[in-house]
């Protein structure tokens, strides 16, 4: 198991589908998180949208609120998982959205995200979902960080303290050993400027918040 994750690496594995199903649910995402799916969409698709070079998204999971979004674009994509079932799910869901097969600029691997191929550095990296899963914020802001190029940025999102039911959900979760931590917006903005990768924002909408870091 990489040290990058908390928990049971397998955990999610074994729940692919139910996972998928569950990241795409309005109501599931309302009620305990007082946002929407359409909301990871948009930060994802500002991401994208951020350059036309090399783009690596980590922590992909399903693809659940990606997947469109990689076959509508033209950038060579690189997505990173640590669970093979789920790189299975997004594979699935990449060719349904291609009416086909998955197009040959995008690639799907099952490695540690902090591990890079032949020193590949991107333009854009994105992860979705994933600072909640790590236990040391500032380790892989600052891992990733190094695999960019000049001039990149990162987009990073993560669960955080909110409403008394989505607090009371996160102690549930971090004591069954299935997320790394409950942090705050702040928490995670001073965690990001410590890092000293670039400029930091941070935004949310419930109990989800998103990071920029750009260079």
């Amino acid at each position: 198991m990489s040290e990058t994750f908390f928990g049971d690496p397998g955990f999610y594995a074994r729940r692919a589908k139910a996972y998928d199903a569950m990241l795409g649910s309005p109501t599931y995402n309302r009620v305990f998180w007082g946002t929407r799916p359409d909301q990871y969409a948009a930060f994802a698709a500002r991401a994208l949208g951020a350059g036309d070079g090399p783009l690596l998204e980590v922590a992909v999971g399903t693809a659940r609120a990606t997947a469109l979004l990689h076959v509508a674009g033209r950038r060579s994509t690189t997505l990173v998982d640590l669970s093979a079932p789920m790189l299975e799910v997004a594979r699935e869901s990449i060719r349904r959205a291609a009416g086909g097969e998955v197009p040959g600029r995008i690639t799907l691997e099952c490695r540690d995200m902090l591990s890079p191929v032949d020193g590949r550095r991107y333009e854009t990296i994105l992860g979705l979902g994933l600072l909640h899963l790590v236990p040391d914020v500032g380790a892989v802001i600052s891992g990733l960080g190094s695999q960019l190029q000049d001039h990149g940025s990162l987009h990073l999102a993560s669960l955080i303290r909110g409403s008394a039911r989505s607090n009371a959900y996160l102690k549930l979760l971090k004591a069954h050993g299935d997320i790394a931590g409950i942090r705050t917006a702040v928490d995670l903005y001073d965690l990001a400027v410590e890092a000293n990768v670039g400029n930091v924002s941070v935004s949310h909408e419930g109990a989800m918040a998103y990071v920029t870091i750009s260079r």
